[in-house]
Formats: C-alpha cells, sequence, structure tokens
C-alpha cells in the first residue's frame, strides 16, 4: 500500500515537471524564438530594402558623373532644332559657311514655317492566297524575287503639327564645283540641322568670273519646335528674302 502510494506520488509529480516544462515552453521559451524569428524577418527585409538604395545610390551617382556630357548633348540638341525659329542664329552660321567654304551667297530665302505633318507608317501588304487550280498541275513559272522594302519612317507620339514646325529655306552660292560641295556637306552636318531636298547647279551668270565657276541652288528646311500656345503652321518670324551678307563676298 505504501509502495502504491509512492509510486503515485511520484507519477503526480512526473506529471506536474512536465506541465512545468511545458508551460515554460510554450509561455517563456515559444514566444521568445517567435520574437527571434520576427527580428530576423525584420532584419532580412531591412538588409533587402538597403540593398535596393544603394543600387539606386549607386545608380544616381553613376548619372551625377554623367551629367555634363548629358548637358552637352542636350545643348547640342538644342541647337539642332531650336525652339522657334532663331534664323538669325541661322545666317551667322550660313555666313560663316560661305567663308569657310570658300563661295560667295548670291542669294538666301527663307519662307513661311510649315506645320509637322505625322508620317502614318506603312501598312502590311495582305498576304494573297492562291486559287485553287483542277487537272494537271502547270509547271511552275519563275517569280521576280520582292524589292526590299525601304527603311521605314520613325514617328512619335511626342511629334504633334502643335509643337513642331518646319521652315523652307533656299540658299544660291557661286563658287568652284568642289568648293559647292564642301558647302553643302558643312551645311549638312552644321550645328543646325538642315535637309536637303534639292540641289541643282548652272553656269555663273557672271561672265567675268573664274573658269569653272557655277551658280549652285541648294533647297531644303530647319526644323524648330514651337512654343506652347503658338499655332504650329505660325512663323516666328515673317518669311523673308534676305540678300547675301557683305562677309559673304569674296
Amino acid at each position: 500500500m505504501i509502495v502504491d502510494k509512492n509510486r503515485l506520488w511520484i507519477i503526480c509529480s512526473v506529471l506536474v515537471m512536465a506541465l512545468v516544462v511545458a508551460g515554460g515552453w510554450f509561455l517563456g521559451v515559444q514566444p521568445q524564438l517567435a520574437a527571434i524569428a520576427d527580428a530576423e524577418s525584420q532584419t532580412a527585409s531591412v538588409q533587402q530594402t538597403n540593398d535596393t538604395y544603394a543600387q539606386a545610390l549607386a545608380k544616381l551617382k553613376k548619372d551625377s558623373e554623367d551629367l555634363p556630357a548629358l548637358k552637352a548633348k542636350l545643348a547640342s540638341l538644342a541647337a539642332s532644332v531650336p525652339e522657334g525659329s532663331d534664323i538669325p542664329a541661322f545666317i551667322d552660321q550660313l555666313n560663316a559657311l560661305y567663308t569657310a567654304s570658300n563661295v560667295v551667297c548670291v542669294d538666301q530665302a527663307f519662307s513661311d514655317a510649315v506645320a509637322y505633318s505625322p508620317v502614318a507608317p506603312p501598312a502590311a501588304a495582305p498576304a494573297s492566297t492562291p486559287a485553287p487550280t483542277s487537272g494537271a498541275t502547270p509547271a511552275p513559272t519563275p517569280t521576280t524575287a520582292p524589292t526590299a522594302a525601304g527603311v521605314p519612317p520613325v514617328v512619335s507620339s511626342l511629334i504633334t503639327a502643335t509643337n513642331f514646325a518646319a521652315r523652307p529655306v533656299s540658299v544660291t552660292v557661286r563658287g568652284q564645283y568642289g568648293d559647292i560641295l564642301n558647302f553643302v556637306s558643312g551645311l549638312q552636318s552644321g550645328a543646325r540641322l538642315f535637309l536637303v531636298t534639292s540641289f541643282s547647279t548652272v553656269p555663273a551668270a557672271d561672265t567675268a568670273a573664274p573658269a569653272g565657276t557655277l551658280d549652285a541652288k541648294v533647297s531644303g528646311y530647319v526644323f524648330s519646335l514651337t512654343p506652347e500656345g503658338q499655332d504650329g503652321g505660325a512663323p516666328a518670324t515673317p518669311g523673308t528674302s534676305t540678300d547675301a551678307p557683305a562677309q559673304a563676298s569674296k
């Protein structure tokens, strides 16, 4: 009987100890482990955010190093297609080019600006379906290879008739053929974007000119951005025809 009581007490003691250990786990250890796991998760999240910010900071630092080059490129593009007509600056460019190319300006004319007309990309040709045939299969006939398509026009929704304009320009110069070609090359590669649409030469009208002297007429367009609120087709300055500048004479 005493042994049974002792065994009962031992069993009860073991149960109490198990309950104490279990209670300690659920009430003490487990919350601490959960808190540690949560802290580790937050640490990993913060580290990931820091890595993202570090990458963004590195990119900003790289961009800041490239900023002078980007500003120089922007200035070049702004000179190529300025806001407003900026015809005086273009005339200065022409005057310098006359002298550098050793040609004489006979005439230069600037017409009124015209609004840009967006170009729609060409539609794809529909595929042709051969008509069914009956009876014997006809002998194959030679076919002509398709002509390679030209370069498709580059279009942008940012360029519209309200913010982009083209101004027709024609320039007639007098000089030797090689000098005239140098002038046209300089005109196409100058600071102001110039699109040549026609080029023609005739013998110089001046009979006193040296042998081989030609009069060359170059026509094309200069382009400009239209300030907000101004009609794209309205010129910033009235269309004019100017005489040859004094500094262009040889």
